[in-house]
């Protein structure tokens, strides 16, 4: 679900015997078959689609996933639920992506939605956790990891709006020390580092 340019549907394809990438934006699509022919993919199928209405039949699949998506969603109860309907009965749902601390939620999304105006709202883990259970999954797993990045390379891959760059850096820098952000800011060289707080959960599928 958000495939996006198949980094995680093609990664996954030795694994199973089959995947299918939807996602909402056709050039991702696009981006997500030429990585496919690139690197000889041969079992993954891409769709466009809607998120809070997948166009596949209940009871598709034994796992469905998403990575990178939720923060971007206005309603991700409904995308869960429709992510538990398409699952199989003993399957399972895993979502992962950001997942700042309850007390540096607030400052967090105004940083990201400064550097990204398509960042919704980042959901914290005990809200996730409460989403399983509003769809009906029992969670399973849950894990936690860091996700690197330099400041400059993460606003070449975004589309901040005029003056939001040199926004971002001042807040970005002012924030060293600080950890108002919870990213854990700091400077190394000439460069701004920091970490995105990302999650891992794996739901089971009752039945």
């Amino acid at each position: 679900m958000a495939c996006g340019p198949g980094i995680v549907a093609c990664a996954l394809s030795p694994h199973v015997a089959s995947v299918r990438g939807i996602d909402i934006v056709p050039a991702m699509l696009d981006e997500a078959r030429r990585r496919q022919v690139k690197l000889g993919v041969s079992n993954v199928a891409w769709e466009l689609g809607d998120a809070s209405r997948l166009p596949c039949p209940a009871e598709s699949y034994r796992l469905v996933t998403t990575r990178y998506s939720f923060h971007h969603l206005l309603d991700p109860l409904a995308t869960l639920r429709e992510m538990a309907r398409v699952c199989q009965k003993g399957g399972r749902v895993a979502v992962i992506d950001v997942a700042p601390a309850e007390d540096r939620r607030d400052a967090y999304d105004r940083a990201e939605k400064i550097r990204d105006p398509s960042h919704a709202r980042a959901l914290t883990e005990r809200e996730l956790a409460a989403l399983f259970a509003a769809a009906g999954l029992e969670i399973e797993r849950v894990a936690r990891y860091e996700l690197e990045m330099e400041l400059e390379a993460a606003l070449q891959a975004s589309f901040p709006e005029p003056g939001g760059a040199d926004r971002l850096r001042a807040l970005y820098r002012a924030d060293v020390g600080v950890d108002a952000l919870g990213v854990g800011a700091r400077i190394d060289g000439d460069e701004i580092r920091f970490a995105y707080p990302c999650i891992i959960l794996v739901g089971r599928k009752p039945g």
